[in-house]
């Protein structure tokens, strides 16, 4: 079975990222963030984190700090400028959505 997109999971998250891309120089990625999907997420047991890869190998090359109103949101890019990583952190909401989609102890 193929992970889900993130419009599947968190729409809300993708419209806002959208959003946030307006200005920054990066609004190409706008394209690639519609059709990534949530490969797996952070594993790290960091509370405030909501992170997940969009890839299934996250090697960092470059990064996009967007600047929302609440919590943190970086894009992680790997050497190809695609979009590997989402980095989530303060956003209890998306933390929610994720955790229902993805019951911890499953993969």
């Amino acid at each position: 079975m193929s992970a889900p997109l993130i419009s599947e999971v968190l729409p809300d998250l993708l419209e806002e990222m959208v959003f946030l891309l307006q200005g920054t120089g990066a609004e190409p990625l706008e394209q690639q963030l519609r059709s990534l999907r949530v490969e797996s997420i952070c594993d790290c047991g960091d509370a405030n984190c909501a992170s997940f890869a969009t890839a299934a190998e996250v090697k960092v090359a470059d990064v996009v700090e967007l600047n929302p109103s609440e919590g943190f949101l970086i894009l992680d890019l790997n050497q190809a400028q695609q979009v590997c990583f989402i980095e989530v952190l303060g956003r209890p909401d998306v933390k929610y959505l994720l955790e229902e989609h993805y019951p911890q102890g499953s993969d």
